[in-house]
């Protein structure tokens, strides 16, 4: 069929107005980053594998392997060293988007807590990919990977609804902060203020900006972000850390700065404590704590007289737990908020409170805390505060390690007198409204795996929010997803005599059901 000349022409100046087509640089591989050998299961190659992170329901997977021998030793081997460095060969940072070889990046730089989104930097551009949609968008050019900080400042976080985005991007050689409305797919930049932005963060709520800004305060005549003079390995690749060292800080000292995102001035100074919501917990010059909303309204939470050193702010319960000075070293544990006023009858460390307390629960409901003992104040307790209840309850054994709603799991060491050792642990499943915990298994096994509102540990599937044990999962999961599956070394994986790295590839597999956990025990 031959087409009528001025239609030709037609189609050909439509073609050409559309622009070359972009070739998809993550989604579709190029054909050198396919390696056909590997099995369809598999992800990644027969090298050192050291898992990083893995999506909730398992769709991708971030790893570091050492595919080449960088040593000049004749192979390709990975030991571990104590400070989380590498001896051997180097591990170079891989996105797994499905099975295969993968594809080298340099730097993630954030996940989105629903593992939809991720920021990432490779060959200098810096990326945010949909793995729901398969869509892929640059989101700067010209961006220095950092590989060598141990502790990298943040460059890209998510609101807790995995809903925005803010982002450091360079123009005209300096960072500035960009917020992303990732429905919407709109962006503007927020002004950080005078100095050099070295970094940026979303509060969870997605409601406010936290920069942190250095001028020149050490008078070199430059700006410089501090860098840490530590042990400890880079960042990138880190393996397990057994221990480090740190020896101080080098560059400018920073300052924190607060903007509300949808607009509002510029917050600065030692009286701001925390956001919370739309508001902003400060102190006042009396010491009394008191919340600032929106539109400068300010109320009061905590009296001049508690002198309180905040402990943990909530703001989903419009609460903040506080540590009222009684003695030098001690303060008396108070909820103090919107509408509560609650003593809690305990009593805390000071001046330092968050060393001693944690959150546990994945819910945001339970803390984790050692405490004074109401008996014998000299000896410290592991007590757990229920934030939706305002109790403290003293753990029965162990210490927890993972909790949500009033469901908590407690590690407890066996001791043999016998032997004088510690023999193994022993995993209980207490419910904060019951008296007596239920002893779960005996086990050497270590390590704790999430994936929704289902945990590994000790060999143990178990499903929080109900409490019920889903079944058991042998050794060696390097990973957990929400549809049940672990993921373990490929049985084609064989690790080198010596090497602390573990041996790729890996593949996900069926973790035992009970059924079939009884039935080969």
């Amino acid at each position: 069929m031959r087409l009528h000349p001025v239609l030709f022409a037609v189609m050909l100046s439509a073609c050409a107005s559309q622009g070359p087509v972009s070739r998809p640089t993550f989604f579709t591989p190029p054909a050198a980053e396919v390696a056909p050998s590997i099995p369809s299961e598999d992800y990644g190659t027969a090298h050192p594998f050291l898992l990083v992170d893995s999506a909730p329901d398992g769709r991708w997977l971030l790893a570091c392997q050492a595919r080449e021998d960088t040593n000049g030793d004749g192979r390709i081997e990975s030991v571990f060293g104590f400070h989380g460095n590498i001896v051997g060969d180097a591990l170079r940072p891989y996105l797994f988007l499905e099975p295969g070889a993968g594809i080298r990046i340099d730097e993630v730089l954030a996940v989105a807590p629903t593992g939809r989104f991720l920021v990432l930097v490779r060959d200098t551009t810096l990326w945010l990919l949909d793995v729901a949609t398969r869509e892929e968008k640059v989101l700067a050019s010209r961006v220095a990977p950092d590989t060598t900080s141990p502790h990298p400042p943040t460059r890209a976080s998510f609101s807790r609804d995995g809903l925005r985005l803010l982002y450091l991007r360079p123009e005209g050689g300096r960072p500035v902060a960009v917020v992303r409305d990732l429905p919407q797919g709109t962006e503007r930049v927020l002004d950080a203020g005078h100095g050099l932005l070295g970094q940026a963060m979303l509060d969870p709520s997605g409601q406010w900006a936290v920069f942190d800004v250095v001028e020149d305060t050490n008078s070199d005549g430059k700006e410089s972000w501090p860098h840490e003079d530590t042990s400890l390995a880079s960042a990138t690749c880190r393996g397990p850390v057994i221990s480090s060292s740190h020896f101080g800080w080098d560059g400018d000292t920073p300052v924190r700065r607060y903007r509300r995102v949808e607009g509002g001035p510029l917050l600065q100074g030692d009286d701001l404590l925390q956001p919370m919501g739309e508001g902003m917990l400060r102190r006042a010059p009396d010491r009394s704590l008191f919340l600032e909303h929106a539109d400068g309204r300010r109320e009061t939470w905590v009296s001049s007289s508690c002198n309180g050193t905040l402990v943990f702010a909530d703001p989903a319960r419009e609460q903040v737990l506080v540590a009222c000075e009684t003695q030098p070293d001690l303060g008396a544990l108070e909820f103090h908020g919107a509408r509560v006023h609650q003593s809690l009858g305990w009593q805390m460390y000071l001046p330092h409170p968050d060393k001693f307390i944690h959150l546990v629960g994945r819910d945001g409901r339970l803390l984790s805390s050692w405490l004074p003992s109401e008996r014998e104040p000299s000896n410290s307790v592991h007590t757990v505060i229920d934030l939706e209840r305002r109790t403290v309850r003293v753990a029965p054994f162990g210490r927890v390690v993972a909790a949500l709603g009033t469901n908590a799991l407690l590690q407890e060491h066996i001791e043999s007198a016998e032997l004088n050792c510690r023999c193994g642990q022993r995993l209980w499943l207490w419910n904060l409204e019951k008296v007596i915990p239920n002893v779960l298994t005996e086990s050497t096994d270590l390590g704790l795996l999430w994936a929704g509102d289902t945990v590994l540990v000790m060999g143990k599937r178990v499903d929080l929010r109900t409490g019920k044990v889903l079944g058991d999962a042998s050794d060696g999961a390097l990973a957990l997803d929400i549809r049940g599956r672990v993921l373990r070394p490929s049985p084609s994986a064989v690790k080198e005599p010596g090497a602390s790295a573990q041996s790729g590839p890996v593949r996900w597999e069926p973790a035992l059901n009970a059924h079939e956990s009884q039935r080969t025990r």
